[in-house]
């Protein structure tokens, strides 16, 4: 069973982090990508909170986006980077080892 692991804080992360093959990571950041390794992970993309109102609208806050989203894919080794911060503003960046395993 694929897992959705939800992660505090990104510059804090342990590298590398292990995954599973169909678990996606959830980081906090306004972008990124796989450096090295593609076909092991994904990256999904960044994205903004919403939330569905029982009108059916989706409430969403204006800004730039604060999560991103990587998928494991197969077992192998990637790298990827993930940017802190406004796109707008100073950013900086996070590289991280991911080790996909059975």
């Amino acid at each position: 069973m694929a897992r959705l692991i939800e992660t505090q804080s990104s510059p804090e992360l342990p590298s590398p982090i292990t995954l599973s093959p169909g678990d996606v990571l959830v980081l906090s950041g306004s972008g990124g990508h796989v450096r090295a390794g593609e076909g092991i992970v994904e990256f999904l993309g960044a994205f903004l909170p919403g939330t569905l109102h029982s009108n059916g609208s989706i409430l969403a806050p204006m800004g730039s986006p604060d999560t991103v989203l990587v998928r494991a894919l197969q077992p192998g080794q990637a790298v990827i980077e993930i940017v802190l911060g406004s796109p707008w503003h100073s950013t900086t960046s996070r590289t991280f080892e991911v080790k996909v395993e059975v």
